[in-house]
């Protein structure tokens, strides 16, 4: 079922005849280099799937390469435009059908790298598409969501095989295809414990301001309205080409003159307003680089105008819903984190602004938690810097004895005390992006919170004397109570199924001061004896040989 619809709207899926050419062609090149196997050193195992990874690169980069009409860009445009208002009405609780949630985000990935491989092209003048025309598109589309898939999913083991220990092995079934598997229990972890966090993204907090404050700030650098800006590329658009105003392109010089008629900006300030917010052949990331950099601003993601070399001339593709889509992007997932546009960034408004965006993120988590803690009228304390002491001047810790903590939380039912660092870490969705927190917390994160549990532990009597004071209470006994380090975080990241400390999402900690586990004890049933192991947290460990 290749093409199905959504919403009155055209999604492309592929069928698996794509397999017999690509999946073929890869399983002999790897076999014949490395041997049938089975492959179990994780060294050669990252060594092959880094190799799958960059011969379906190439194969990529070679279909595309071949395509050479614009309209077929301009065809995976309009469905990528479809494929925003698809996602808007998700959210107002439309229900997929016929494709799964990860399968159609992914497929909306694929068609934003697809898009920005044309910004490479010379393309001639444009022509008329016909029926037949977009069903040997459609044929291309469906290949090109096969190679790309794959290519997410090896960079996925790729990143999954570097943070855990042993992973993945390889070896070739009896037809001589290429299967990639899971070492120990790791495989039964994967699939029960990765859509258990799924929704937690939903209970995140978030900014609710942001976006506005965002436009207010881009219309405060730039003196312009940000509506304006886009709406005069719709106005060109329709003027051109009425009846079709979504397959208008615009000539690019011609953006940043409407600024400068209107509004009277200066020329410099005009390009890059309209700089910022274009990707073209002189900013876009390589294939490999857009599929390993999820984040970077160098992507179709945050820059809503694509800049299409047509007959000699370069000339802007802007779609409605992508310019409203890029700007909730940046005020969600960038800002917060220092993250601009370089042609933006230099800019002392701008600046300015990511810098108090950057301090307050924190916060907002912050608050959040605080109010859980409240509700459950649990002793605490909030970012401290030093304590309180009967007597005597207050004992400074932000510095080489412990460093500032986040929150201390006293539950006087499981005698614990909680040291907790709150992380409103960057949403991510898959293992390449999840690499990056990992890797803080392994050898940033992880070191500072023992440091603070550990000096903690050894002065639950400066603690207690703290909490009496601010509390105005004289019978807080912490005697006999344990010390545990937590972190608390914004949305799901994989640091929480393999770290040292228990990583607890803010929809999570409610039931965790309750005495609920964040994640449950696993049973997984080994296929071929039938016993059953029990694995807890951390999840992906190798186990212990008796």
């Amino acid at each position: 079922m290749p093409r199905i619809t959504i919403d009155k709207k055209i999604v492309i899926k592929y069928d698996h005849r794509a397999r017999d050419k690509y999946w073929k062609a890869l399983s002999t090149r790897l076999s014949d280099k490395h041997g049938k196997g089975p492959h179990t050193d994780s060294a050669k195992v990252e060594e092959m799937l880094l190799e799958a990874f960059n011969f379906l690169v190439g194969a990529f980069r070679e279909l595309i390469g071949k395509e050479n009409r614009y309209t077929f860009f301009l065809y995976v445009h309009w469905l990528h435009e479809q494929s925003i208002e698809i996602h808007l009405a998700t959210l107002n609780k439309l229900k997929l059908e016929n494709i799964t949630e990860s399968e159609f985000a992914l497929y909306r990935r694929i068609l934003k790298l697809i898009l920005e491989q044309g910004c490479d092209k010379d393309f001639p003048a444009t022509a008329q598409i016909n029926g037949r025309d977009v069903l040997a598109m459609d044929e291309l589309i469906q290949e090109l969501l096969y190679i790309a898939t794959w290519i997410y999913n090896f960079a996925d083991m790729v990143a999954l095989q570097k943070m855990i220990e042993d992973c993945h092995s390889i070896e070739f079934e009896a037809d001589g295809m290429l299967a990639v598997g899971w070492q120990y229990h790791y495989g039964g972890a994967y699939k029960i414990l990765f859509p258990l966090v799924s929704s937690e993204y939903v209970a995140a907090a978030l900014d609710t301001e942001a976006i506005k404050e965002f436009r207010e700030k881009i219309e405060e650098c730039f003196q312009t309205e940000y509506d304006f800006a886009g709406g005069i590329i719709w106005e060109i658009q329709k003027h051109h080409s009425p009846n079709a105003p979504n397959f208008q392109t615009v000539e690019r010089a011609v953006l940043p003159l409407n600024l400068i008629e209107n509004y009277g900006m200066a020329a410099e300030l005009a390009e890059a307003f309209y700089d910022g917010l274009s990707i073209s052949r002189d900013n876009k990331l390589s294939i490999e680089d857009a599929v390993l950099k999820p984040h970077s601003l160098q992507r179709y993601m945050f820059r809503p105008i694509l800049v299409y070399n047509i007959n000699g001339e370069r000339r802007a593709l802007v779609g409605k819903q992508k310019w409203i889509e890029s700007i909730m992007v940046l005020s969600t997932n960038a800002i917060h984190w220092n993250a601009m546009f370089p042609e933006w960034f230099k800019l002392r408004v701008m600046r300015d602004f990511l810098n108090k965006k950057g301090h307050e993120h924190d916060r907002i988590l912050e608050d959040r938690i605080e109010k859980i803690v409240k509700d459950k009228r649990f002793y605490y304390t909030r970012n401290i810097k030093s304590f309180k002491r009967p007597g005597m001047n207050n004992l400074k810790i932000d510095n080489e004895l412990a460093g500032e903590i986040d929150l201390i939380v006293v539950n006087p039912v499981l005698r614990i005390v909680y040291v907790a660092d709150a992380k409103y870490n960057r949403a991510r969705y898959e293992p390449v992006g999840y690499r990056t927190d990992y890797t803080n917390f392994l050898k940033s994160y992880e070191k500072q919170l023992k440091r603070k549990v550990d000096w903690i532990a050894a002065n639950l009597v400066i603690l207690q004397e703290h909490l009496k004071i601010i509390n105005g209470k004289n019978d807080i006994d912490l005697t006999g109570y344990q010390v545990q380090g937590i972190f608390i975080i914004n949305t799901p990241t994989f640091y929480m199924f393999n770290g040292d400390f228990w990583a607890i999402t803010l929809g999570r900690f409610a039931t965790f001061l309750d005495g609920k586990l964040p994640l449950p004890e696993l049973h997984l049933s080994d296929e071929k004896t039938g016993k059953v192991q029990i694995v807890k947290h951390p999840y992906f460990r190798k186990p212990v040989q008796s």
